[in-house]
């Protein structure tokens, strides 16, 4: 049998829990990483710093279609913080400092420098839409095997069950 993927997700993938669809990201994907997740193929770890772009979206989004705010939050950040689903975790002194290195080269979003210096470090997957920072990455000769889309990693996990 082989091992749990590790795999830290942008806050993107968050979204959808509070009702954000998000271009690209069907139901059917989110159920299927689910999925995988419940059956120990994949675990995901979410960075605490995440809140700061998650708040902004959820509060714009809550604005815009006249949601209640309290409500959604009373729903559904128990989910996300208690259910064993998702770990939480802050990056280590290690991945702070290639995330300072990611922003001298001219990477100006210090969480998707955070997101990815601390799966590079912790030996992770970093789930990401972000094809733009991809190729910054590329670019700057930075690794980007462990830079990964939810198609990509639903089919490298599909392989896997083979």
């Amino acid at each position: 049998m082989s091992s749990t993927i590790k795999v830290l997700l942008d806050s993107t993938y968050l979204l959808p829990s509070f009702g954000i669809e998000i271009l690209g990201l069907t139901d059917n994907d989110i159920i299927e990483l689910r999925e995988q997740a419940l059956k120990n193929n994949v675990k995901f770890y979410c960075m605490t710093a995440s809140w700061t772009e998650i708040i902004g979206k959820v509060c714009r989004e809550a604005e815009h279609h006249g949601i209640d705010l309290c409500k959604l939050l009373n729903t559904v950040l128990p989910s996300i913080l208690e259910y064993e689903l998702y770990t939480w975790i802050n990056p280590s002194t290690e991945a702070v400092k290639l995330a300072f290195k990611l922003r001298m080269l001219g990477h100006k979003d210090n969480i998707d420098n955070l997101l990815y210096a601390t799966a590079t470090v912790n030996n992770m997957v970093f789930l990401t839409m972000d094809d733009e920072f991809k190729g910054f990455l590329k670019k700057h000769g930075l690794e980007v095997n462990n830079v990964k889309n939810h198609v990509q990693l639903i089919q490298e996990l599909r392989n896997r069950d083979k």
